[in-house]
């Protein structure tokens, strides 16, 4: 070989292996580099919302009392904007005391479970938040009772608690510069309501005479087994159709009623002092759902459980009403364990109701109704814990797209347990 053609064959050798060796070097990425960008990447989702307290603690009933005369809201949208509205409310003059009796006119707002004092400024404007919250201790409140001066330029509230012994002897009064006098008097608003049984004043249940309620269908998704898995587990292991588990976390999950619901157990092993009273659970709680946007409707909290270890339970709503299915597609409930900053275990539906197709019917509801059923089950109504316009979820077979129908149907709550109103099955635990 001549020695011109071994130097051009040299030559090419060279700059080929120079061409691979900066394609290496721009290439190149440390381990260390690899590290970081595994450490920031996007926590897996439900491609839900985040809420506030505020959010998820609301009234089940607005109550109007004028002399007399008891009323409800024609509109659930006008309901809930009054609700709203009292976010922006100022409290002041807020003080510990009794009184004697309870307004005669006057707006009641009736909570589900017991509302903290110490979470009055989650709820309203608190002038003083943190010394006000600080001086009333421990207590809480059950109902509301907004009362207009004389003028109807300001409003006194009465914070009572009906689960005291003597509700009265131990309130929590303050002074609003907002007025409620439009929302008493104007009749046009409001439906007339009737009380379901003389019990005291306190606990009482207010029915509306009649309700036009229309309802609604709509698209509805189910979140897979594999979406709801990978916000929990990193290596999963399949167990059949309806468990996964994951061994180097020692979690599981287990799907029922065809991966529309799960149950999520925590294998927590932390040893630090957490979340003790129930406040602080509780805010834990919607801080867990909140990680994975796990709010895919809107959810109302509906009921608390336990005593040192609490299970708050959340219903979803649709159009202001509470939503109701025998197979508990509409609730959340997460169980938090005392000493323990996360949560032991995550109940919830995988059902997101989505997009409403609009309106086929409207239902006339009447208080009636619930008085014959009452009468009919031979049940006390002073055993009555609550009755409450809401939506049934069933199956919709007319339509391809929108694969669930929103019945609206009266529910009535006996001995813990949610029934409809001619129907022996229940929705749900509470």
């Amino acid at each position: 070989m001549k020695m011109e053609t071994f130097n051009t064959i040299l030559l090419i050798i060279l700059v080929a292996l120079s061409l691979v060796l900066t394609a290496y070097v721009w290439t190149f990425q440390p381990n260390s580099l690899k590290s970081d960008s595994i450490g920031t990447e996007e926590p897996k989702t439900l491609d839900g919302t985040e809420k506030q307290l505020a959010d998820v603690v609301w009234p089940t009933h607005t109550y109007v009392h004028n002399g007399g005369s008891h009323f409800v809201f024609t509109s659930k949208d006008e309901e809930q904007v009054f609700v709203n509205g009292l976010a922006d409310w100022t409290l002041t003059n807020i003080k510990s005391g009794s009184v004697t009796e309870l307004p005669q006119t006057s707006i009641e707002l009736v909570y589900p479970v017991t509302v903290a004092y110490s979470q009055l400024n989650a709820l309203f404007q608190v002038e003083g938040a943190e010394n006000v919250t600080n001086r009333l201790g421990n207590g809480g409140f059950t109902r509301l009772y907004l009362e207009p001066s004389e003028d109807g330029r300001t409003t006194k509230l009465t914070f009572v608690n009906e689960r005291q012994e003597n509700p009265l002897e131990s309130v929590v009064t303050a002074t609003a510069t907002n007025s409620i006098y439009d929302f008493i008097h104007d009749e046009d608003k409001l439906n007339a309501a009737v009380s379901l049984s003389d019990t005291n004043e306190w606990n009482r249940i207010y029915l509306p005479k009649t309700a036009d309620v229309n309802d609604s269908i709509v698209r509805g998704e189910t979140i897979t087994r594999n979406d709801f898995a990978d916000v929990y587990m990193e290596e999963k292991s399949v167990q059949g159709t309806d468990q996964y588990t994951d061994s180097n976390l020692l979690e599981m999950i287990k799907f029922r009623n065809n991966g529309q619901f799960a149950s999520y157990q925590y294998n927590s092993t932390s040893s630090s002092v957490g979340t003790t009273s129930r406040t602080d659970q509780l805010q834990s709680a919607i801080n867990a759902i909140n990680t994975h946007k796990g709010w895919t409707d809107d959810y109302n909290l509906y009921a608390i459980s336990g005593e040192n270890n609490f299970t708050f339970q959340f219903r979803m709503i649709s159009n202001g009403y509470p939503v109701f299915q025998t197979n508990d597609l509409s609730l959340i409930s997460i169980r938090m364990q005392d000493n323990l900053p996360e949560p032991v275990s995550y109940e919830r539906t995988l059902l997101n109701i989505g997009v409403a197709g609009g309106s086929q019917n409207e239902y006339q509801l009447t208080a009636q109704q619930v008085i014959d059923w009452i009468n009919e089950n031979k049940y006390s109504p002073r055993d009555i814990q609550d009755a409450i316009i809401g939506y049934r979820l069933e199956d919709n077979d007319d339509s391809a797209i929108y694969k669930y129908h929103l019945k609206p149907s009266w529910y009535v709550k006996y001995q813990g347990e949610w029934y409809e109103v001619g129907d022996s099955e229940t929705g749900g635990e509470s």
